[in-house]
C-alpha cells in the first residue's frame, strides 16, 4: 500500500478541516502507510504493549484533559515515553489550548502537531476517508467504462475490436460513459474496484473516421459521470471459427484486476450481432443476480425436477 506524506495530508486537508500548524519548525516529510487513526489515551497513561504509533494520533477532549491533570514529574515523564515513538504526526480536537511542554517535546522530536476547532469524530472520519482513498492500489487498463443500467461494465479487448463504438451506441441509447480508451482502477477497501476517468481525456471518445468526440457536449451532462464502481467485465473478440462459447452461462468465469475477481463474459463480435443490445442484457443479468436471482441457475433447477418428475412417471407407468 502506497505511503501518505504528512506534507501532502496537510495542504490538502488544511482547509477542509481548519487545520493550525503549531510547531512549524518541524518538516513534514513523515508518512503514513494506513488510513486507520489511533487515540493514544492508554499509551498517555503509560501502556504501550499495543501501541500503534505509526498511525496518525488524534488526541480529543478526553486525552487533552488527563494530560493537563497530570503532576509535572509525571507529566514529563509519560511525554518523554510517547515522543519516543516515531509518530507520523499529531492532531488536537476541539481547539484546546496545548501544554508548552508538550509541544517543545513534540518540536524535540521533530513530531508534527496541528489543531483544529472541529470535532474529534469530524476530524477521524474525513482523515480516514481521505487515507483510504490516496492510499488505495491503483493501475490502469486499457478499456472502456460505461455505467449501464447503474451497472459498472468495462468493455476490454484487442486494439480497433469495437470497444468505443460500442460503448458509443450505448451513450446514444441513454447509458452513461466513465471512461474511453484509458481507465484508472483503484481498489477500494480491498473489497470492490473503482472506475475512474483520466483528467486529460474525461469524456471524449476516439472514434476511427470521425477522431475525437466530446460526448458531454454531444449528449449533455447527463451522459457522463467520472467515477463508477465496477461490477462486469465484457471482454469482446473477433469470432473465432470453431471456438466453443458460453451458451447457457453455468460456468461462472472471473477477471481479476488487483487482486479482486469480477463477473467476466467474453462475446464474439461479427457482422450482425448487436452488442450495444447484449451488453444491456448482460448488465440487467448482472444487476438481477446481485439480487439473488440467477436464470440460468434457476433453469437448471427446473430441468433437473422436470426430468426427475418424468423420471418417477416411467416408473409408476411400469408398474
Amino acid at each position: 500500500m502506497p505511503a501518505t506524506s504528512i506534507d501532502i495530508l496537510y495542504k490538502t486537508l488544511q482547509p477542509i478541516l481548519k487545520l493550525k500548524w503549531l510547531n512549524t519548525s518541524v518538516p513534514l516529510n513523515r508518512k503514513v502507510k494506513t488510513g486507520e487513526l489511533h487515540r493514544p489515551g492508554l499509551a498517555l497513561a503509560g501502556y504501550y504493549d499495543y501501541f500503534t504509533y505509526d498511525r496518525i494520533q488524534v488526541l480529543g477532549k478526553t486525552e487533552m484533559t488527563f494530560i493537563k491533570k497530570l503532576s509535572p514529574v509525571k507529566r514529563k515523564k509519560h511525554l518523554n515515553k510517547f515522543f519516543n515513538y516515531r509518530i507520523p504526526c499529531i492532531v488536537i480536537t476541539k481547539n484546546q489550548i496545548v501544554p508548552v511542554d508538550f509541544l517543545t517535546q513534540a518540536t524535540k522530536a521533530k513530531i508534527p502537531v496541528f489543531k483544529t476547532s472541529l470535532a474529534t469524530s469530524t476530524v477521524s472520519s474525513r482523515i480516514t476517508v481521505y487515507l483510504e482513498e490516496n492510499q488505495s492500489p491503483e493501475t490502469t487498463v486499457h478499456a472502456t467504462l460505461v455505467d449501464v443500467y447503474g451497472v459498472g461494465t468495462l468493455l476490454m479487448g484487442k486494439s480497433s475490436v469495437g470497444k468505443s463504438e460500442c460503448a458509443l451506441e450505448l451513450v446514444e441509447r441513454g447509458h452513461r460513459l466513465v471512461a474511453d480508451d484509458i481507465v484508472k482502477v483503484k481498489a477500494e477497501a480491498g473489497t470492490h474496484l473503482v472506475g475512474i476517468a483520466n483528467d486529460v481525456v474525461r469524456h471524449y471518445m476516439e472514434i476511427r473516421g470521425i477522431g475525437l468526440l466530446d460526448v458531454k457536449n454531444v449528449f449533455g451532462v447527463s451522459s457522463v459521470r467520472n467515477v463508477k464502481r465496477i461490477a462486469l467485465v465484457v471482454t469482446l473478440e473477433l469470432w473465432k471459427e470453431g471456438k466453443e462459447y458460453d451458451r447457457l452461462g453455468l460456468d461462472e468465469a472471473k477477471y481479476t484486476i488487483l487482486g479482486i475477481p469480477l463477473p467476466h463474459l467474453v462475446l464474439p463480435v461479427k457482422p450482425g450481432r448487436n452488442l450495444p443490445v447484449l451488453v444491456e442484457v448482460a448488465a440487467l443479468t448482472q444487476r438481477s443476480k446481485r439480487l439473488g436471482m440467477h436464470p440460468t441457475k434457476s433453469f437448471n433447477q427446473n430441468l433437473m425436477s422436470k426430468m426427475g418428475l418424468d423420471e418417477q412417471l416411467n416408473v409408476d407407468g411400469a408398474d
